[in-house]
């Protein structure tokens, strides 16, 4: 009985570094602007510019997104996309200054976010 215990616990825990390792590799290997589909690329037109540049991890985030973005409608995609050409047009100092303190909002709802971004946007 002991070593059927052992034995399950050791396939658990194989199963567990083989899906963290998969997790990892995946975000290790982020695909560059040529590799992912049309429409992603489409979706993620504004990034374009700066994609490259971006860490895989960052470009894993905005890949997740592709879906959310082809279920907007037509108004909420291109306030999304202006939204993306924005955050592609700021420094990485601005952009690390933005995430902080959208992070640091006590009452980080719609109204303190867009306050957030329309500030540093007003500063580029």
């Amino acid at each position: 009985m002991a070593i059927k215990s052992k034995h399950r616990t050791l396939i658990k825990a194989t199963l567990a570094a083989l899906i963290a390792y998969g997790s990892l590799s995946s975000v290790a290997q982020a695909q560059t602007w040529g590799e992912i589909s049309s429409v992603e690329q489409t979706m993620l037109k504004p990034l374009q510019p700066t994609w490259e540049q971006l860490p895989p991890a960052q470009r894993q985030q905005w890949l997740a997104r592709v879906n959310q973005l082809k279920n907007m409608n037509p108004e909420q995609l291109r306030n999304a996309q202006n939204r993306m050409g924005e955050w592609a047009s700021l420094s990485g100092q601005q952009r690390m200054q933005v995430n902080q303190q959208l992070k640091n909002d006590d009452n980080n709802n719609a109204k303190t976010r867009a306050k957030t971004w329309d500030k540093y946007i007003d500063q580029k």
